[in-house]
């Protein structure tokens, strides 16, 4: 039943396991460390995180379910370039929440995707759907790390007396002696295995940061807008040519409805037009004035002379009152040998666009006045 409805993997596994221990543990020591950053989310539910059935009182298990995802490298992670995950994933766990209140009549149960306070990967592992890599991610045997993650909490027991005892070794012991996920870090932003200090991650940066970006983290962008795969694309787990002929077409996250502007366009992109791209796709986490931010920063780390399109986008940049993008086109443009006289004629021209659809606006006022 359930991968028939696209949830490829499914396990359980009971909230009193001792195996979630360590997890507690590591987010004690993260929230500490103040490693959240700007996700204040995290700090403000970390009780919740750590005893999930403070959301549904009486719950003792969790159902955790993986659904794979594609796609190629791109300045947009694989998985945001599909439709909203929350949504796909949330509506695949209403059908699995319905069998279990079948088979289970007044059984109690929650939907959570993602943005419920939940230890996903920690559950997963316990669950059987696979294990942690170095890089952090769940590794699904079959599947590598490409998968999302959605869980049903419940009150159902499970039959065992007493839960399976903890693993002995380390979560992240199948990768070996393989660092491949470390080094290739563009920030280096892990402090050992498995602990990935998110401030210096590019997904932190381009997601979930909402200041100014350093300079070193700026000329450490690359072209990418909104997510970072460096870690899993070169993890040999996630090299297996036969991953997509394993997998059903019905457990694919659907793609998403529009396609992806190209970077000089996402730079000076109107809100409107923003809107409507990220609209039913889980870019909407992202506000439209920090994409600018990250597109800007993405044109700053190309090489060669700007071409028309680029020199518009640093001079609309260089007029946004926001000061995160207004820096970002300044620190970019620099970086392409440009300053703002370089780019006077442009600056001159959205001028005269912006007053000509100024006086535009007017005149249509003034002549729905006169009708009325």
């Amino acid at each position: 039943m359930a991968e028939a409805n696209g949830l490829l993997r499914l396990g359980v596994v009971r909230l009193d396991h001792p195996g979630f221990a360590p997890a507690r543990a590591a987010l004690d020591a993260y929230v500490a460390a103040g490693k959240a950053g700007d996700m204040d989310f995290i700090p403000r539910t970390v009780d919740l995180r750590k005893d999930p059935a403070g959301m549904l009182p009486g719950a003792r298990t969790l159902l955790v379910a993986a659904v794979p995802y594609g796609g190629e490298p791109g300045p947009i992670a694989r998985y945001a370039r599909s439709r909203d995950y929350h949504t796909v994933v949330h509506q695949r766990l209403i059908a699995l929440e319905a069998a279990l209140h079948a088979e289970l009549p007044g059984v109690r149960s929650l939907i959570c995707v993602d943005t419920k306070p939940v230890l996903e990967r920690s559950a997963a592992a316990l669950a059987g759907l696979g294990f942690l890599g170095k890089h952090g991610c769940l590794i699904v045997p079959g599947l590598g790390s490409y998968v999302l993650l959605g869980e049903l909490l419940c009150t159902a027991g499970w039959p065992e007396d007493h839960p399976a005892p903890a693993p002995a070794n380390p979560p992240w012991d199948a990768c070996g002696a393989c660092t491949r996920c470390l080094d290739a870090c563009p920030t280096a932003a892990f402090d050992a295995p498995g602990q990935l200090d998110p401030r210096r991650c590019l997904s932190y940066l381009t997601i979930e940061h909402r200041g100014h970006v350093s300079r070193d983290m700026s000329e450490k962008f690359g072209e990418r807008l909104a997510g970072c795969d460096v870690c899993q694309e070169v993890c040999p787990y996630n090299a297996g040519l036969g991953r997509n002929a394993r997998i059903p077409s019905v457990a694919w996250l659907p793609p998403a409805p529009r396609p992806a502007p190209s970077v000089t366009a996402m730079a000076a992109l109107g809100g409107a037009q923003y809107r409507g791209f990220v609209r039913h796709t889980a870019l909407r986490r992202i506000p439209h004035r920090l994409m600018r931010r990250n597109a800007l920063l993405a044109l700053g780390n190309r090489t060669g002379e700007p071409d028309p399109d680029e020199r518009h986008a640093f001079a609309a940049g260089l007029l946004e009152p926001d000061p995160r993008v207004h820096d970002a086109a300044r620190w970019a443009a620099a970086r392409r040998g440009l300053d703002e006289q370089a780019l006077a004629p442009e600056l001159e021209e959205i001028h005269r666009q912006r007053e000509a659809a100024a006086a535009l606006a007017a005149a249509e006022a003034r002549e729905e006045e006169a009708d009325d």
